[in-house]
């Protein structure tokens, strides 16, 4: 079933100012930049030399101190205490990458001290989201009391089960990276909880992922063993050896990729292009990315969605597995992962025609949301749907699943539906969520990104009042239409264009990867590959092999004349050859 996409209008960017055309200017020639990537700096807010080397060339020496983190000394007065002392931790993470390498990350670290954790990830399939009364009370029962626990990516959005681990005997550390609860009497009485968006943290940058804040507090517990003598300067361990994992959850929980994350996902990539780590080697032959740079786009297509593949079908330890695995065993367990992700796909395929029919079918109701429900949908594609939707009707989606057990509350089981939600540039889905939480059980997430758990009962209601919220919600009007960087004529140099994109990478939430446009040109051999639009185009005397991803339908009109061609330039590699492509954003006749 192929429905077509909005026609949203290309939004041209503005004219340059005669400031911003001297900025421009100057940094082209003092950092010898082609004229148009200068410019597309200057429009990003880097408009001197000096404003552009952090960027270009971001250094892990200028990452900000750890200790302005609320919670980070307490934190770290509590590890070392119980290092000392002998006694067990356990760090419960989540089933997504983030969730995956920050347990990872936290678990490789402290084997280093000596300390062998127990980690625990949830099962999606059967668990509900983060800590919860079920993994404390079965966590308890494998230690010795007392003993540590240490939350990665998620509890900020757990008080009760904080305190019911709190009387089991467990100190509770709380690393998390969503927003906290409105209300303050919400927040978790942990021992120390460690989020750069609680009130009153003075860490200036908010937009740490789960792993990064895991980072931040192994940066500051390593000083800590080096001033009490567990290690020197020299033997201490080198903390970029795991930026790897950083970048890993950083990209795939769609993280801004400014500042400080820019800074340290730059560096991630060249350690994930290093390949150093025998399950990153493993995953990377399986994906095909085998030699080379690793992108963030390569992350975000090829290794992500293998390693969330595992959590999709309740099997999260899998992925960490692989990445704390050696040589002998990365292999196999690469494999099956690979197999773990042909099956998701098959489950994404079985849903995907019935969500888009009542997607259609909302929109004839004039909804400015999407709530989707399957009795027997997969819950562990359910996510994937709801970006597909996003990418296919540009509104915010929430789609749910009936096929889950019941939730346990003060009144008895009750039947639920389980939701996870995407959202659109410029409306914040946790404050929509906020709006509507008497109708919902349990949610957490951030502004692009939620889950939630709804009394199957209330499940309507909470469908009205949620697309009522979304349509008094302010929002970026600007958002709505394809942001075009830059116009390009057909005599420019893509290859030097090119080489100067490479400069801006990693490309995401934040920094997007720019979109150009040639406007009145002959799309050439143009036909259909399944479901993709396949094209050639020639810039500067040059005919480069073009293609739309999922943009077979838009063929009447890249066949019917000249077009407006909205486009990313793009480096390939088959076979060790590199060339450039042209992938279509959008075909405007």
């Amino acid at each position: 079933m192929t429905t077509a996409k909005k026609q949203t209008p290309y939004i041209l960017p503005p004219p340059l100012t005669p400031s911003e055309t001297a900025w421009s200017q100057k940094l082209a020639h003092d950092l010898r930049l082609p004229e148009i990537i200068a410019e597309l700096l200057c429009r990003r807010g880097v408009t001197s030399p000096e404003a552009a080397a952090p960027f270009l060339a971001p250094q892990l020496a200028e990452l900000p101190s750890p200790t302005a983190l609320k919670g980070l000394e307490a934190a770290v007065d509590l590890l070392a205490e119980t290092i000392q002392d002998g006694q067990q931790v356990v760090i419960h993470g989540d089933y997504d990458v983030d969730g995956i390498t920050a347990t990872v990350l936290l678990t490789d670290f402290l084997a280093k001290l000596g300390v062998k954790a127990i980690w625990h990830l949830p099962n999606r399939l059967t668990d509900d989201y983060g800590l919860t009364m079920k993994s404390v009370a079965a966590l308890a029962e494998k230690v010795r009391m007392p003993a540590l626990l240490m939350t990665v990516d998620c509890g900020i959005n757990t008080a009760d089960e904080v305190a019911y681990a709190q009387e089991l005997g467990f100190r509770v550390i709380i690393t998390d990276h969503h927003q906290p609860p409105s209300d303050a009497d919400r927040i978790p009485q942990a021992d120390a909880v460690i989020n750069p968006r609680q009130q009153g943290c003075e860490f200036a940058y908010k937009e740490l992922s789960g792993v990064g804040v895991a980072f931040f507090l192994v940066m500051a517990l390593r000083r800590r063993m080096v001033q009490q003598g567990f290690w020197t300067q020299d033997t201490m361990p080198n903390l970029r050896d795991a930026l790897d994992l950083v970048a890993l959850g950083t990209v795939a929980d769609v993280m801004q990729l400014t500042g400080v994350n820019r800074t340290l996902v730059r560096a991630g990539l060249e350690v994930l292009g290093e390949r150093s780590r025998p399950g990153i080697r493993a995953l990377c032959k399986v994906t095909g990315t085998g030699q080379g740079l690793i992108t963030a786009e390569d992350i975000a297509y090829q290794l992500a969605p293998r390693i969330n593949a595992a959590g999709r079908l309740g099997n999260p330890q899998l992925a960490a597995d692989l990445l704390l695995s050696g040589t002998d065993t990365a292999k196999g367990l690469a494999q099956e992962l690979e197999q773990a992700n042909l099956l998701r796909r098959k489950l994404e395929a079985a849903v995907l025609d019935e969500a888009v029919r009542q997607a259609e079918e909302q929109l004839k109701e004039g909804m400015e949301s999407l709530v989707l429900y399957g009795r027997n949908w997969h819950v562990g594609v359910i996510g994937i749907i709801a970006s597909r939707m996003v990418d296919r009707f540009q509104l915010p989606s929430l789609v749910f699943t009936g096929d889950i057990p019941p939730y346990l509350t003060e009144e008895g089981e009750v039947a639920v539906v389980k939701g996870s939600g995407r959202s659109v540039p410029g409306l914040d889905l946790h404050r929509a969520l906020e709006l509507c939480q008497e109708q919902i059980l349990r949610f957490g997430g951030h502004a692009m990104a939620a889950g939630l758990t709804v009394r199957q009962d209330a499940f309507a209601a909470f469908g009205a009042l949620f697309d009522s919220q979304v349509q008094e919600m302010e929002r970026d009007e600007q958002q709505q239409g394809i942001m075009v960087d830059a116009l390009l004529d057909t005599k420019q140099d893509c290859q030097e264009i090119l080489r100067g994109l490479q400069l801006m990478e990693p490309f995401g939430e934040g920094n997007p990867e720019p979109v150009f446009l040639v406007q009145d040109v002959q799309l050439e051999e143009v036909h259909c590959l399944r479901e993709h639009l396949k094209f050639s185009l020639r810039l500067n005397g040059t005919r480069f092999s073009g293609i739309g991803f999922f943009m077979a339908e838009q063929h009447a009109s890249a066949v019917a004349g000249r077009v407006d061609l909205g486009f990313r330039l793009k480096e390939s590699c088959f076979r060790g050859r590199k060339r450039l492509e042209v992938h279509a954003v959008a075909v405007r006749s």
